[in-house]
């Protein structure tokens, strides 16, 4: 009878610290998705800055970008009218190398959106 006692308890030991390891397990389980929430917007909120930063910075790009190429225009536009039908000089063809460069990176920038 003893022995069957002493059986009992063990058992009744056991389940009791399987149960609350099982318990202990499951805690910090609800405890994180409890969290979840508040660091999913904490992440929202930082990818919609960074993410705001990103167009903002893009679109600063884009202008300069566009005020590059409209000085390199008018500067082009100075040149030829400055040349006659005879004299097409090699400056002339580097500014519309220039021009064509700088358009190209602001055609590009355009296209990735901001």
């Amino acid at each position: 009878m003893k022995a069957r006692v002493e059986f009992s308890l063990t058992v009744l030991v056991g389940l009791v610290l399987f149960v609350s390891m099982i318990s202990s397990m499951s805690a910090p389980a609800s405890m994180q998705e409890e969290n979840l929430p508040a660091d999913d917007s904490f992440h929202q909120d930082q990818k919609a800055k960074m993410e705001k930063a990103r167009r903002d910075e893009a679109f600063r790009k884009l202008k300069d970008g566009s005020d590059q190429l409209y000085k390199a225009t008018g500067e082009l536009k100075e040149m030829i009218e400055k040349s006659n039908e005879h004299t097409f000089s090699i400056p002339i063809l580097r500014k519309i190398d220039e021009v064509e460069k700088i358009l190209k990176d602001v055609k590009r920038r355009a296209k990735e959106g901001f």
